[in-house]
C-alpha cells in the first residue's frame, strides 16, 4: 500500500513493512547490506531509534499518534541514536534522500498501511552478532590464558597447558572461519553451540598431586591434542561453531569418521577430567560432551542437503569411531 500525505495530496508508492514485534522493532534494517528505494521500514510502536549494525544512511521520520510528522532527519548516520522527540508513537525509516526526493516536510500528515509484517532473517541476526560472540570468545580465552599462566607459574605440570592449548586453536580457527553458504535457523542449534564453547573456556585445572590416573590422564590428553590438530588441519577454515556449509571437507581425518574433531575432543576431555576432578569441570565437560554430539548430529541434518556430503556419507558410514558407530 502506499504512504499517502493528505496536507500535500499525495502518495507514495512503498512497499511498507511493519515491525510490531520486540526482535523486529530491536533489529530494524540493522545487518542489511543495502537500501531499497522502494520500501519503507514502519516501527510502531516507537518513540526512538538506534542505527548500530547499519551499513548506510536513512531518512527517519517521527509520527505521533494521528500520523502528523514531529520530526524528519534526513541523512541520520549509522551507529548513532538520533534524539529522542517528544509525542512519537510511531517511526517510518527510508533510504537516504528520500525525504528530500519526495518533499516529504515536518507537521505532513501521513496515512501509513503496512503491505507485510517485517520478520528479521537468522542471517541478519548473525551479521549483527558476529562481533559480540567474537569479543566474548576473546575474553574468555583470556582469562583461561590468564588462569592457565598462574597454575603453570604456581605448580608447574605440562598437563595444565593441554586446555590452554586446546582452547586456543579453537579460538583462532573460529575467528578466521570461512563465511559460510548455509548456516542453521534453528535457535537451539545456536544456543547450543555457542553454550558449549563457552563452557569449554570454563575449564580449569587444579593442583597437581600424583596419583594413579598421572598417566592415564596425560596420555588420553595428549592422544585428544593430537587428534585435535590434526582435524583443524584437514578443516583449515571450515572450522565454525554454529551448523553451517564451510565447504564439505573429505580429507586428512574424514576420510576415516565424519566427526574426528568432536571424538577428539571426547578423548581429551576424559584425559583432562581425570587429572583435574572437581565437581565443576565434571559439570562443565558433561555439557561439553553432550553439547558435541547435539552439533554433531545437527550438521549432518544441515549438510544432507547438499548432494557432495550425501555422497561423503555413503562413502565414510562412521561417526564417531569406525566399524562402532
Amino acid at each position: 500500500m502506499p504512504v499517502i500525505n493528505t496536507t500535500q495530496k499525495k502518495q507514495y508508492p512503498f512497499q511498507v513493512h511493519q515491525a510490531g514485534t520486540f526482535f523486529s522493532r530491536l533489529i530494524g534494517l540493522a545487518g542489511s547490506s543495502r537500501p531499497d528505494p522502494e520500501s519503507a521500514l514502519w516501527i510502531k510502536p516507537c518513540t526512538r531509534i538506534h542505527t548500530f549494525g547499519m551499513a548506510y544512511p536513512l531518512d527517519v521520520l517521527y509520527l505521533d499518534e494521528t500520523g502528523k510528522v514531529i520530526r524528519a532527519l534526513s541523512n541520520v548516520k549509522p551507529n548513532t541514536i538520533p534524539a529522542k522527540s517528544t509525542r512519537t508513537v510511531s517511526v517510518l525509516e527510508f533510504s537516504s534522500g528520500t525525504l528530500n526526493d519526495q518533499n516529504i516536510r515536518e507537521a505532513d500528515q501521513l496515512d501509513v498501511v503496512p503491505d507485510t509484517l517485517s520478520r528479521p532473517r537468522l542471517s541478519v541476526l548473525s551479521n549483527l552478532l558476529h562481533w559480540p560472540v567474537n569479543l566474548l570468545i576473546a575474553l574468555l580465552w583470556s582469562r583461561l590464558v590468564a588462569a592457565a599462566l598462574q597454575y603453570g607459574i604456581t605448580f608447574p605440570n605440562p598437563m595444565h597447558f593441554g586446555i590452554l592449548i586446546h582452547n586456543t586453536l579453537l579460538m583462532v580457527f573460529f575467528l578466521t572461519r570461512r563465511k559460510s553458504l548455509c548456516t542453521s535457523s534453528r535457535f537451539t542449534d545456536w544456543a547450543v553451540s555457542i553454550l558449549t564453547l563457552c563452557a569449554a573456556m570454563l575449564l580449569r585445572p587444579v593442583v597437581f598431586v600424583e596419583s594413579p590416573m598421572t598417566l592415564p590422564s596425560a596420555v588420553l590428553q595428549y592422544v585428544g591434542i593430537g587428534g585435535i590438530i590434526i582435524a583443524l588441519l584437514s578443516l583449515g577454515r571450515s572450522f565454525g561453531i554454529v551448523p553451517a556449509n564451510r565447504k564439505v571437507v573429505c580429507s586428512g581425518m574424514y576420510r576415516l569418521i565424519r566427526h574426528p574433531m568432536y571424538i577428539s575432543e571426547i578423548i581429551f576431555y576424559s584425559g583432562f577430567v581425570l587429572g583435574n576432578p572437581t565437581l565443576k569441570n565434571v559439570v562443565l565437560i558433561v555439557l561439553v560432551l553432550t553439547g558435541q554430539i547435539w552439533r554433531a548430529l545437527s550438521e549432518e541434518n544441515l549438510l544432507c542437503s547438499d548432494p557432495s556430503y550425501r555422497a561423503y556419507m555413503e562413502s565414510v558410514r562412521f561417526r564417531f569411531i569406525p566399524g562402532v558407530f
